[in-house]
């Protein structure tokens, strides 16, 4: 219990008293109402315009005669979403059945004991088998199986290809390329990224370091004061004190990037590949003049991406005799067919390795198919039950080296004495 009060605390819980009362409150509506019908709770964060995901489960439905399926949707913030489901899981919440885990979270869930064990249903084999490594490792925890892998994502870099005639490969041909582009247009911003003190920048931290060709653990400890984090530290920091990255980065997030790279004012981005499409609709600045590639790195490789994403796990607190139906509904929505729909009506790109032998991909969501291998390159945040503890202090820590506050080895040097406290290893 103490564990669980100090993840409480490192997360910031300050949910809106509507969000938690609500779901306290809530009742299945179809058994309240006497329908006879089992009414499974899916908690989902919003994917988009499309109806496509309620037609999968209207789908759903008419396979499952006496099943009714009602959606609710969270925030879109993922901090928040983690806020609520901490509060709603620490007090045995029973009023949802299947929800949507971001990719860092599972570890954190399975040993505070939200998560039902599936390993029953799908073994860890099986996972490893039939998805994308990154998603696989990201749902397996003590060998257990304790959720399904759903989509993936990982950080992509944008350029603008009325001004760039290809995509740097080092992060000296990214500045070099960002100053020339910048020579006779001293309004564009050379790269913008998401410098904010949030997980979007440990997301950009994580790169940066990978591709300086560091490691995240060994050992079961996580890695920082080491010559490819520092290193990481100061090209960030150098990007804006050297103006490539405008002063504003430093307070970014996904879409204040997104919006200045949209409205033309940017040469490169980092962002997610959702950014793409926002980027070509009618009225963008800089429709049809994207190009999208791998990130850049010290050495010239292809640089790794951090893997982002969300997972369908089943509240440990389910009625045994709901579980095989909530599984099939997990089941459902991540099997080849249903995310292969998501991805041509949204951009989600499947986690699940046949999906990408579909031909529909490659005909209709074209993009999504063409990053299969950053995808299947992206490696996942610190693999711990206690990242959004660690979370928390490298975000601190991060912001205060890129900003000039500390210098990078001193607040790595921070960073490392207080993560091992918190994980007990040194």
């Amino acid at each position: 219990m103490q564990r669980r009060a100090a993840l409480r605390a490192l997360a910031g819980l300050a949910l809106p008293s509507s969000i938690v009362s609500s779901s306290c409150r809530r009742e299945r509506e179809d058994e309240r109402r006497g329908s006879g019908k089992v009414s499974l709770v899916l908690k989902y964060q919003p994917l988009g315009e499309s109806d496509a995901f309620h037609r999968l489960l209207r789908a759903f439905e008419a396979d499952h005669p006496g099943v009714s399926v009602t959606a609710e949707a969270l925030p879109t913030s993922s901090d928040v979403a983690h806020q609520f489901f901490l509060t709603a899981l620490e007090g045995e919440a029973r009023d949802f059945d299947v929800f949507v885990v971001d990719v860092v979270w599972a570890p954190e869930f399975a040993r505070a004991g939200f998560l039902l064990d599936l390993s029953a249903y799908v073994a860890p084999a099986s996972v490893r088998r039939d998805f994308l490594t990154g998603p696989a490792d990201a749902v397996i925890f003590e060998g257990k199986t304790f959720a399904i892998p759903w989509y993936v994502d990982a950080g992509v870099l944008y350029y603008r290809t009325d001004l760039i005639h290809r995509a740097p490969r080092t992060y000296d041909e990214l500045i070099q390329s960002a100053q020339a582009a910048r020579r006779d247009r001293r309004e564009l911003a050379g790269f913008v990224w998401q410098g904010r003190q949030y997980e979007g920048l440990v997301c950009n931290v994580y790169e940066a370091i990978w591709g300086h060709g560091g490691d995240t653990m060994r050992d079961g400890r996580l890695l920082l004061q080491t010559e490819a984090a520092r290193a990481a530290l100061d090209y960030l920091q150098s990007l804006l004190r050297t103006g490539v990255s405008p002063p504003r980065v430093a307070s970014a997030t996904e879409e204040e990037t997104r919006r200045v790279f949209q409205a033309g004012r940017a040469v490169f981005m980092r962002n997610w590949p959702y950014a793409f499409a926002e980027s070509e609709r009618e009225g963008s600045a800089v429709r049809g003049k994207v190009g999208l590639a791998s990130l850049p790195s010290s050495s010239g490789d292809p640089g790794p991406s951090v893997l982002g994403g969300y997972q369908l796990a089943i509240n440990a607190r389910v009625d045994p005799s709901r579980r095989d139906l909530a599984m099939a509904l997990v089941s459902h929505l991540t099997s080849s067919e249903a995310t292969v729909q998501l991805a041509i009506a949204y951009g989600r790109s499947p986690a699940r390795r046949g999906a990408y032998d579909d031909p529909r991909l490659a005909s209709d969501a074209p993009l999504v198919a063409s990053l299969r291998p950053t995808f299947e390159r992206a490696k996942p945040r610190p693999i711990t039950p206690y990242y959004m503890m660690l979370s928390d202090v490298l975000q601190g820590e991060f912001s205060a080296a890129i900003t000039g506050v500390r210098k990078p080895a001193e607040a790595l040097a921070r960073a490392q004495s207080l993560v091992d406290r918190l994980t007990g290893t040194k």
